[in-house]
């Protein structure tokens, strides 16, 4: 099976778990390629919130990005007022040859996992514009001033359920 892990990362923590999520997956014998999402300039704090908040476009490097080569994509996002990063949302819906791929998803934040429902709702709508089908459930990790600290346990059933998505 033929993985890409796109994700946007401001801090480094969507970074980290992409990176865990890689190596797991590649353990599992799956063919995997990281695909960082870049921007023009790392938004401050307060722009960064206003921007997710209203689903702003932010400017970005890569946006034509072809998917058509794999099976799966893994879109992975910091959680930014609730919202997923602009980012990762217009990067889906610039993205070419992601129409029927089933996209798997993961977020990062400060926020409890629990208190997410607002950013699920937000990618399945985009992913949904964009002729894509949410692939199981969210992962959902929170960390605590760069230390992770909730979801971590729910990475490797993550991983199986992936692997299991066809």
């Amino acid at each position: 099976m033929k993985i890409g892990i796109v994700y946007y990362s401001r801090t480094g923590n969507t970074k980290q778990v992409a990176q865990t999520l890689e190596t797991k997956l590649k353990e599992k014998n799956a063919d995997v390629d990281l695909i960082e999402i870049e921007h023009v300039k790392r938004p401050g704090f307060f722009t960064a919130g206003g921007a997710a908040s209203k689903q702003r476009e932010l400017p970005m490097k890569n946006t034509d990005f072809d998917l058509g080569k794999y099976d799966l994509i893994i879109a992975g996002t910091p959680t930014w007022a609730g919202n997923p990063s602009p980012f990762i949302t217009y990067f889906m819906k610039k993205a070419v040859n992601i129409k029927g791929k089933k996209v798997a998803v993961f977020a990062t934040g400060m926020s409890p996992i629990d208190k997410r429902d607002r950013f699920i709702g937000i990618m399945r709508t985009t992913l949904d514009q964009v002729g894509v089908k949410m692939a199981g459930s969210p992962l959902l990790v929170q960390f605590g001033r760069d230390t992770l600290k909730d979801g971590g346990q729910n990475i490797d059933s993550f991983v199986e359920n992936v692997l299991k998505t066809k």
